[in-house]
């Protein structure tokens, strides 16, 4: 019986290598330090993930797709795509473009169903483009029914555009290898959260990224360190209810971050002391010099304060360079390191200055 094609074998790697072609093979080379098995293991990976966020981008496109759909039909008409109004008054150039090609591909006579189907997630999300703001401004908490107390349009574009970017990357077999994957899935199940809660938890549930995520090749070289190795496992767990005199008293030298999570334990945000400090200068602002954390909680500080950016939380098998590289980029204070079954692990903190 012959034995199965195995990439070790130095024409099958030569034959790889002019297949995917050089340029695109040099970015997994240069990734695997120079190492051809190492590369190509590094390539499957990047397949298997890909191909793992499959699902999860599919139901986030669904999901917002037919939200704005429903909306456009009882505030435009049942045959919005076609409403003049719409068309004049309401969409971008470049949204009516977009609209009509979809119309000319399957036909002016076509229902709106099959027009819908028709349309990108590149129209979908321009639709959160400043250009709409006035739409927004009184449908953002009917398209997404479950949106918090304190959250805006910008926020959900800047979320649904990378959302989109990174859509785009897997379906053009781009490599994914230097983008943190947790994060995205995260984003994806907080977008879709907004509006169904039900379909998120049964989008996670079946998720296979996470899976994917931790069949990361560690290389060649002895002396993998993962970013589990380096994280402070001292943190302080926190609910949104939670009130904000009980974080302040846990807070210490060991206890320097603090990690809100949801019903499943899975990690939505986080923040520091300084943090805290701020929110409440914020707050005695607010209240004539007056505050009082023990009627104040978590959700309070979330909302008051923009923290979205100062944190990701990525999966804690990855490597711990990956991870550092994360924590270079302007903004980002703090790594929030998550475990097979999706839960706060510990932390990583930029001012902790050895890694």
């Amino acid at each position: 019986m012959d034995s199965k094609p195995c990439p070790d074998h130095p024409h099958q790697i030569a034959a790889l290598r002019a297949l995917l072609s050089e340029p695109r093979f040099k970015t997994y080379l240069n990734k695997g330090g120079n190492d051809e098995r190492y590369a190509l293991a590094l390539y499957l990976y990047n397949v298997r993930v890909a191909q793992a966020f499959m699902f999860p981008l599919g139901v986030v496109e669904v999901t917002l797709r037919n939200a704005i759909d429903a909306r456009f039909a009882d505030v435009y008409g049942e045959n919005w795509h076609r409403t003049p109004h719409l068309h004049h008054s309401v969409l971008t150039r470049e949204s009516l473009e977009a609209l009509e090609k979809a119309i000319n591909r399957v036909g002016i006579n076509a229902d709106r169903g099959r027009v819908v189907a028709e349309l990108t997630f590149d129209f979908w999300s321009n639709l959160l483009r400043p250009d709409y703001g006035q739409f927004w401004r009184t449908n953002l908490n009917i398209v997404f029914p479950n949106i918090q107390r304190g959250r805006t349009r910008h926020e959900i574009q800047k979320i649904v555009r990378e959302i989109n970017e990174f859509r785009n990357r897997v379906a053009h077999h781009e490599p994914i290898l230097d983008r943190n994957v947790t994060d995205i899935h995260a984003k994806i199940v907080d977008i879709v959260s907004l509006r169904c809660r039900e379909t998120a938890a049964w989008l996670k549930h079946h998720s296979t990224v996470s899976t994917a995520i931790r069949t990361r090749p560690h290389g060649p070289v002895a002396g993998f360190v993962s970013l589990g190795d380096r994280l402070a496992p001292d943190f302080v767990e926190v609910l949104g209810t939670t009130r904000l005199d009980i974080v302040a008293s846990r807070f210490d030298r060991a206890h320097q971050a603090a990690v809100r999570v949801g019903s499943t334990g899975a990690p939505t945000a986080a923040f520091g002391p300084l943090d805290l400090v701020r929110y409440v200068s914020f707050d005695l602002q607010q209240n004539g010099g007056f505050t009082l954390l023990s009627e104040r909680t978590v959700d309070d500080l979330l909302t008051a304060m923009d923290i979205t950016g100062s944190w990701v939380a990525m999966d804690a098998g990855v490597p711990l360079a990956d991870a550092i590289d994360v924590l270079k980029q302007p903004g980002t204070d703090m790594i929030v390191g998550v475990d097979p079954r999706g839960k706060a692990a510990g932390v990583l903190i930029r001012a902790h200055r050895r890694y």
